[in-house]
């Protein structure tokens, strides 16, 4: 028994550690401050399924703080702190909804919800400069273009996150562990 428990410990801190790793690297590609954040986000799959919702929001928090302080990419990180790291968490909860279309609507509201919160902090509260003048040349149609393909991708993560949680059960889970406790 505390040989588990000790692997389901070890399990979150390598986890954290790889997310971390991963909101730093983020910074190398242009295309990664967007993609840094979802792979984060991902990797609380199996602390999820190990730990529960508790212990994926203490590793959530305390990733999102080293994130904070050590990676270069703040669009990344921000993204990650208000929309991509706690997504997963509340994503079990959220699939508890019925009514398929209304749980799609509140999916949707709350991620419009949350990037307007990044976006309004990373340009009113931080000021960044490059970010604020990068969206000074974009105009409203490009704007709406720009919402519109990243609602795309959220519908587009929620789905691999469900598949991804699918895959960890069905095939990570039985190698990793022999008995399995807590099933969100």
């Amino acid at each position: 028994m505390r040989n588990q428990a000790s692997r389901r410990m070890a399990l979150c801190g390598i986890t954290a550690a790889l997310m971390v790793t991963v909101m730093m690297v983020g910074s190398i590609l242009p295309l990664s401050t967007y993609s840094s954040p979802m792979l984060a986000g991902a990797l609380l799959i199996p602390i999820l399924w190990e730990m529960g919702p508790k212990m994926g929001g203490l590793v959530y928090l305390a990733v999102a703080l080293l994130s904070i302080l050590m990676a270069p990419d703040k669009e990344a990180v921000f993204l990650f702190v208000f929309l991509l790291g706690w997504y997963p968490i509340a994503r079990p909860k959220l699939q508890h909804i019925r009514n398929k279309p209304i749980r799609w609507v509140i999916k949707m509201i709350l991620f419009n919800l949350a990037a307007g919160v990044t976006y309004a902090f990373l340009l009113y509260v931080l000021t960044m400069p490059d970010l604020q003048a990068e969206f000074a040349d974009w105009t409203v149609l490009f704007l709406a273009g720009f919402l519109l393909l990243g609602n795309v991708t959220f519908v587009l993560y929620d789905i691999l996150l469900g598949r991804l949680g699918d895959f960890y059960v069905v095939r990570i889970r039985p190698k990793l562990f022999s008995t399995h406790t807590i099933d969100l």
